[in-house]
């Protein structure tokens, strides 16, 4: 297994022949190769097929291609262990991505389709996604970056929209207990749009509103 500063990678949409937020991606791809310790000189990227292109630098840039996933709204989930790197390391895109990429796996073992990622308690993100909770009161929770969070694109270009219908973001601590109580459990991110989660193992999730899930899938339908 390779060392996680072996590389930086970020994974973009392309649609339409554009990538989606790409100074976004850009912006996050250098926090991260400096959290790494690696110095980029970010290219011009070539015209790429829609779909998904991991978009890797390793000493050279490298280019995956692959077609877009099929979509689902609504989907299960499960539990598990996140991994532990370093601190500058937890939260950045790297090169020892496995245990992110198993997780996932098991998810699919058990007839899920996303693992979301618990650390001393705290579920700080999934596989490859962010888990966004709204709570009674109707705050939308996030995972703090300290608490080794990868810090999604797709939510941060998506954090106007929730300001403009009146839905407040609070970053912090994510817990199963706040999950257990809210309204409604999103998972955001390139690979997988938006998801709303209506399983945990066998443990019903919400309370049936989707007013963060159709606020994301509106904005992200019509790019």
């Amino acid at each position: 297994m390779g060392s996680p500063r072996d590389e930086v990678f970020t994974t973009v949409a392309v649609v339409n022949g554009e990538i989606e937020f790409l100074d976004l991606h850009l912006k996050r791809l250098k926090e991260h190769a400096n959290r790494l310790d690696f110095e980029i000189n970010i290219p011009d990227f070539q015209k790429f097929e829609d779909g998904l292109v991991r978009i890797t630098f390793s000493g050279t840039w490298n280019f995956e291609h692959r077609p877009f996933p099929v979509y689902k709204p609504k989907i299960r989930a499960i539990y598990g262990e996140a991994p532990e790197f370093e601190y500058k390391v937890m939260g950045t895109k790297h090169g020892q991505w496995k245990p992110y990429r198993d997780a996932k796996l098991q998810a699919n073992s058990e007839g899920a389709e996303v693992c979301l990622l618990v650390k001393n308690g705290l579920v700080i993100d999934a596989d490859r996604a962010s888990p966004i909770l709204l709570d009674a009161q109707g705050i939308a929770w996030a995972s703090d970056e300290k608490n080794g969070s990868v810090r999604s694109v797709t939510f941060e270009a998506l954090i106007e929209l929730f300001s403009q219908n009146g839905i407040p973001i609070q970053f912090g601590n994510i817990t199963k207990k706040m999950i257990e109580r809210c309204q409604e459990l999103i998972v955001v991110g390139t690979g997988i749009r938006v998801a709303t989660i209506s399983h945990i193992h066998e443990q019903r999730i919400g309370s049936g509103t989707f007013r963060m899930f159709e606020i994301c899938h509106d904005f992200l339908e019509v790019r």
